[in-house]
């Protein structure tokens, strides 16, 4: 029994051992300002991928015979039958969605520092005004009556 209770405290222990450790605070890491625009032209070559995939085997399988032999059937064909810009409209607002979002990633870098700053400093703050209340707290407080004043004391 001794024995199980001591393999039982040893992962508590090496949990307690490594709470300081895991608990210390970790800066902050922001992808690079490029990494938007990589992943722009990812999903760029994804959409062309998705807008490749024949539908032919799924709209036979839901209406057989509905569609022509030969005729295209993939989204891209069926987005530019009545659109023929659809697909290069869709090239342009991923180019400047990705673009939008390096922007906003640059600006986040640039403001990371600053804003770190000030929420240790907002932060040291809020510890002082909870030390300073109940410092007042404390210091205000009446003293406690003298036992003899106590109701039903007795020597």
């Amino acid at each position: 029994m001794r024995h199980l209770i001591l393999a039982a405290s040893i992962p508590a222990l090496a949990l307690a051992l490594a709470a300081p450790a895991v608990a210390q605070p970790r800066p902050v890491r922001l992808p690079p300002p490029d990494a938007a625009e990589r992943m722009g032209d990812r999903v760029d070559r994804v959409a062309d991928a998705i807008m490749d995939i024949d539908l032919g085997p799924l709209v036979d399988a839901i209406d057989p015979g509905a569609r022509r032999r030969g005729v295209p059937t993939s989204l891209g064909h069926l987005a530019t039958r009545r659109d023929p810009y659809a697909r290069a409209r869709m090239h342009d607002e991923i180019a400047g969605t990705s673009a939008g979002v390096g922007a906003a990633a640059r600006e986040a870098a640039a403001l990371t520092p600053v804003l770190q700053r000030s929420l240790a400093q907002a932060m040291r703050d809020i510890d002082a005004a909870v030390r300073d209340a109940r410092a007042r707290r404390y210091e205000y407080a009446p003293p406690p009556p003298p036992r003899e004043q106590e109701p039903g004391w007795r020597p």
